[in-house]
């Protein structure tokens, strides 16, 4: 029977010299430990089967007769729980079932035909489906015409916009020209202005 090793995996191992025996029992009893806390981690996954059997049958190579009586211990009380909690999760499944859901009819309706029948009318049999596709197109048609309009009154607007922007650029080029000849004529081009303001007034 071997020594016992230490039971984790210690980080000096990584340099220097090393015991490769107990530096494998570590390695082994490490892996243990995190198959443990793998399987309580996954113990309600519907594939826990899948997942932990390919390592039931490693753990099934491994020979115990080399091994410390802890490790042995260790590797079976694995091996118990892996092989219990796949015997439950294969047990809770079940066949595939289809959904319990009370008959639907399928709808079938009696085809309208007329001397005037054509390809291109609406003539569906289906009321709720045909005030549907009425609806649709209504609401299609009060759109575009909204549309129409809000174009309009776009246009309208800019137009106005443009009369009143022409009408102030005028109105300011009178009033510089006036201002200018005020400048260069002096007293005389104030008089003009004040006749030609009084005139307006008028």
């Amino acid at each position: 029977m071997a020594a016992e090793p230490p039971s984790k995996v210690p980080f000096m191992s990584l340099y220097g010299t090393v015991n490769e025996a107990h530096l494998y029992l570590q390695v082994i009893n490490t892996a243990l430990d995190l198959i443990g806390i793998s399987s309580t981690l996954w113990k309600n996954n519907i594939a826990l089967p899948e997942i932990f059997l390919p390592t039931v049958d490693i753990l099934k190579t491994i020979t115990e007769t080399d091994l410390p009586e802890t490790l042995s211990t260790h590797i079976n009380d694995i091996k118990s729980s892996l092989a219990q909690r796949i015997k439950l999760s294969l047990g809770s499944r079940g066949p595939l079932a289809l959904q319990d859901h009370r008959p639907i009819p399928i709808p079938s309706y009696l085809p309208k035909y007329t001397m005037s029948y054509s390809l291109d009318s609406k003539n569906d049999p289906d009321h709720e489906r045909s005030g549907l596709g009425k609806l649709r197109a209504q609401h299609r048609r009060e759109k575009k015409s909204i549309i129409r309009e809000l174009r309009k009154e776009a246009r309208t607007e800019a137009v106005v916009k443009s009369d009143e922007g022409k009408r102030r650029d005028k109105a300011y080029q009178e009033k510089m020209k006036i201002a200018t000849g005020i400048m260069k004529g002096g007293n005389s081009g104030i008089g003009k202005w004040e006749r030609d303001q009084k005139r307006k007034r008028k």
